[in-house]
């Protein structure tokens, strides 16, 4: 018995964390929205050729992917109502055992999502620095008459 509850204890540590990891990563995300979105407002109002369209396009990109990456989502977690009377008629360890199972999936769960939503930002922030880059170049070729 002593075990179980170290790991529920454990267990619960870990959510705690695994869930202000989640509003780190929403961070990132509306900080990536933000910036994509002063970018590609300033590339607009500075239209200069047609190749500024790449720039903006990229800009919005890395936009969606932070708001998709900022998207709420369900995940598993121990739900105590829906067996409620499951678990008052059960013994104390059979309970406290299954509350400890539903979690760790839970926990596993998080974990998945926050490492998904980690790469998309990663992800977006590449894409926006592609965005900085291509609004240079595509400047400097035009002023080159290359393109």
């Amino acid at each position: 018995m002593e075990q179980l509850r170290l790991v529920h204890a454990e267990v619960v540590r870990q959510r705690a964390t695994v869930l202000q990891r989640t509003g780190n990563m929403h961070t990132r995300a509306a900080i990536l929205v933000t910036a994509s979105g002063v970018f590609s407002t300033v590339q607009a109002n500075n239209w200069v050729t047609g190749w500024q369209f790449i720039s903006i396009t990229l800009s919005v990109v890395a936009a969606v992917i932070g708001l998709w990456a900022m998207r709420p989502s369900s995940g598993v977690d121990a739900n105590a109502t829906l067996y409620f009377q499951e678990r008052l008629a059960a013994d104390p360890y059979s309970t406290e055992h299954s509350i400890v199972t539903d979690s760790m999936e839970g926990l596993s769960d998080d974990l998945q999502r926050i490492e998904r939503a980690a790469k998309l930002i990663v992800a977006g922030y590449g894409i926006l620095a592609l965005a900085w880059l291509a609004m240079p170049i595509t400047v400097g070729l035009m002023h080159a008459k290359l393109i």
